[in-house]
């Protein structure tokens, strides 16, 4: 896909080095920078397609949660707040000041906090999936334990298989390839980011993060669970916005889809792509 270049780089943050990947115009364009939070347990290489659309008139970063990707990881399992603070260590880092953010399912927890710790700098926000769990549900995740790894070999075969079959019609095995092998870093660390997300507040974040807020919901495994989120958004420009058929994967088949509706909330430019809901949903 041609775009803007995406480059990598590290900054220092409170949990030692921290990586991301980056794109934008050379001159400064106008527009905020677009900062975007993971997965887990992936890193920032999955919104590589998106950074370099986004990039051709904004400046794009998307970071590697500490313990995931490259980036170090803590000494101790963090909590959503800690990741976001780190972020908020990058973002420094980089001199960005005013900003958007972006978030996908644990880094959709992530973004979140963000925009409360620093209300003054986070002008809207953008969620790909939003684990709105009950207290049961949240139990079961807050369980999860470090993935076994077999002998044989067998570990990376089953995640290779599993990440086959859930990835949503038209993805390609080459973008697949291409960011499989950060899902099998970290193996004993990888499950913090589901355990901290298990245990984050995201009803009293929601009410509390005051801003426009848009909500993608494709249909992945939090399809009958975001909607959740309805009852809890404040701002009158929030919004949820279903995509059926779009699951795993879909920022890399869908990306000029995805990028428009982005465009289309930070930026006030209409577009036909996706069907929006005007008030927020509620179940």
């Amino acid at each position: 896909m041609d775009g803007a270049v995406v480059q990598r780089q590290y900054v220092d943050s409170r949990f030692g080095q921290s990586h991301l990947y980056r794109a934008g115009p050379v001159r400064e364009s106008g527009r905020l920078p677009l900062v975007c939070f993971h997965m887990s347990p992936h890193s920032g290489i999955y919104f590589q397609d998106l950074l370099a659309e986004m990039g051709a008139d904004r400046v794009a970063v998307a970071i590697d949660t500490p313990g995931f990707g490259n980036s170090d990881a803590p000494p101790t399992r963090p909590t959503i707040a800690d990741y976001a603070a780190s972020m908020g260590d990058v973002v420094e880092a980089l001199g960005i000041g005013a900003l958007d953010v972006l978030g996908d399912h644990t880094g959709s927890k992530v973004a979140l906090e963000f925009a409360r710790q620093r209300p003054a700098q986070v002008r809207r926000v953008i969620l790909l999936s939003l684990g709105m769990w009950t207290d049961e549900e949240s139990a079961h995740g807050a369980a999860e334990q470090p993935r076994e790894i077999h002998a044989d070999g067998r570990t990376p075969v089953l995640w290779w298989t599993r990440a086959v079959r859930m990835s949503m019609k038209g993805r390609s095995i080459d973008r697949m390839a291409r960011n499989f092998h950060v899902t099998q870093l970290h193996h004993r660390t990888s499950h913090w980011g589901h355990v901290a997300a298990a245990g984050y507040p995201a009803r009293d974040a929601l009410a509390e993060v005051d801003k426009p807020i848009m909500i993608l919901n494709p249909e992945d495994d939090l399809y009958r669970i975001t909607p959740r989120a309805g009852d809890y958004l404040t701002h009158p420009e929030s919004h949820i916005r279903d995509l059926p058929g779009w699951g795993p994967g879909f920022l890399e088949v869908k990306t000029l889809e995805v990028a428009a509706m982005i465009r289309q909330f930070l930026d006030g430019i209409d577009s036909p792509a996706g069907a929006r809901r005007d008030a927020p949903r509620r179940s």
